[in-house]
């Protein structure tokens, strides 16, 4: 019996004889053979069944080989096709050829082995076609993969790319926007406890609230504990959440994507994505609109945000240092802030002090930005002497160490001949300590430090003597001073007893 596993031939032949002929010989050399004998029932055999080969006499009945030849280039491309003719026309032999035939044999063919020969060879001729297509199908796959994977690194790297060119550009508005003082300055008991609480909590990772009055150095404070910490090498991004405007809000911390609404011309990496793995300062927490708080809240409880117009959940890992010159408990009981966040925020509280609860710091800050201005300045600084440390020190600072550097800057830029002078815009109210330490140290006292001077000394007698101005142990015995001379300077100075 012939191997129904061989391959399969169709023998397609108006000549019956010949037909069997060709299918006795290739059975008995392990081929399957079917057999059709016109052209139409070759093709309709090709349309149910697969075939290995076909040997297709030219000259038949009804639809020639010709016609076959052309609709099997349609609807089996691959099929090899060995063309047997008894014509021996050369314009015949072209045309199948040109058709898609893969050999020519001509009839009769006396020498079967020849006939052999060339099925062997279609089918080995097939084979390798079909490997070299499994091989390039393979190859064109393998392209395909890699240049998906190509364009997604590429996408990657562009993504990346943006990414550094943003944390570059915030970088370099951070740098330019940076404070000169590169340290925090002061030796008073109230900054040395501040720089202890900075030590402890720094190496820690737990979220910092800071609180203080504007200007005492809130920004100062955030720095230093990101620089102490394990995050050093990573960025500390800032946000002045006072500065966002509303609808902005979101984009700010957690980016867009490029048309997600009006004027987003291109994507943008969150400040949020930018100090993944470093520290983020919430300057101003306060003045975060109370609907965007539960957003940042879900990032700080979960580490997973979305940005604006995009589906895609990103993951961060975020140290937050929030600051706030409000009373913030006071705004959650106002229903003005979420008391869940504040929780979230002030894990360890930070408190700076005001200028004016550490006025022993004053000297050595005023030296420091008088340096600072007149470096810049390309000039020698002035000395400061007792009596402008006294007077900076009479200060109440409202504005904190902030304004006390402005002062400093101004009295670069205003001093003459290496005399300082300071504007600070009301006349300070000189201790009698710091006047007198002036005095002792042979500094020359300002008219307006007399008059300070002046009186203060006043108001101390007269508390002494509980307002009296006359009698024994009166003011005006106590300042040796006639009860009328005193009398006339209560009234220039403007002086009145408070009433308990």
């Amino acid at each position: 019996m012939p191997d129904t596993k061989g391959p399969r031939i169709l023998v397609v032949d108006d000549n019956r004889q010949l037909r069997r002929l060709f299918a006795l010989y290739l059975e008995g050399e392990g081929y399957v053979i079917v057999e059709a004998d016109d052209g139409r029932t070759a093709l309709e055999h090709c349309a149910r069944e697969c075939c290995d080969l076909m040997l297709l006499d030219l000259r038949m009945p009804g639809l020639d080989g010709h016609e076959v030849l052309a609709r099997l280039r349609v609807n089996c491309p691959d099929l090899p096709v060995i063309v047997i003719s008894g014509t021996g026309d050369v314009a015949d032999v072209i045309a199948a050829l040109r058709a898609g035939a893969t050999d020519y044999l001509l009839k009769p063919v006396e020498d079967l082995a020849i006939l052999l020969h060339a099925v062997k060879r279609a089918l080995e001729r097939a084979d390798l076609l079909q490997e070299n297509r499994r091989h390039r199908e393979h190859l064109e796959q393998e392209v395909r993969e890699r240049t998906a994977e190509l364009t997604a690194a590429n996408r990657e790297l562009e993504e990346l790319r943006r990414h550094l060119e943003q944390e570059n550009e915030y970088l370099r508005e951070e740098v330019g926007a940076v404070a000169p003082v590169s340290g925090m300055i002061g030796g008073s008991s109230v900054m040395l406890r501040l720089l202890h609480e900075i030590e402890l909590v720094a190496p820690t990772g737990a979220n910092v609230l800071i609180s203080g009055e504007s200007g005492t150095g809130k920004e100062l404070v955030a720095r230093a504990i990101h620089e102490r910490s394990p995050r050093r090498e990573r960025p500390l991004i800032k946000v002045n959440c006072a500065s966002i405007p509303r609808e902005l809000f979101e984009s700010e911390f957690f980016g867009h994507i490029r048309g997600s609404f009006t004027g987003a011309v291109r994507d943008r990496v969150g400040r949020f994505q930018l100090a993944d793995r470093g520290t983020l300062f919430l300057d101003e927490v306060g003045e975060i609109p109370l609907e965007l708080q539960g957003k940042l809240l879900r990032v700080l409880q979960e580490g997973e945000f979305e940005r604006v117009g995009e589906d895609h959940t990103r993951r961060v890992e975020v140290r937050i240092i929030a600051a706030t010159n409000r009373n913030l408990l006071h705004e959650v009981e106002q229903g003005r802030f979420r008391r869940d966040l504040y929780f979230r925020l002030n894990v360890y509280p930070v408190a700076v002090p005001p200028l004016r609860e550490r006025l022993e710091d004053v000297p050595t800050l005023a030296g420091h930005f008088l340096s600072l201005a007149c470096r810049r300045l390309g000039v020698e600084p002035p000395p400061l002497r007792r009596k402008h440390v006294a007077q900076l020190q009479a200060y109440a600072w409202p504005g904190n160490v902030r304004e006390l550097q402005n002062t400093m800057e101004r009295a670069a830029i205003t001093s003459r001949r290496g005399e300082v002078s300071f504007d600070l815009g009301a006349p300070p109210v000189a201790t009698a300590a710091a006047l007198h330490e002036a005095a002792a140290a042979g500094d020359v006292l300002t008219e307006q430090q007399l008059r300070d001077f002046e009186r203060e000394n006043t108001l101390r007698a007269l508390t002494a003597a509980g307002w009296r101005i006359t009698g024994e142990g009166g003011a005006a015995e106590l300042m040796d001073l006639a009860p009328s001379t005193l009398s006339s300077r209560i009234k220039a100075l403007g002086l009145k007893r408070e009433e308990a």
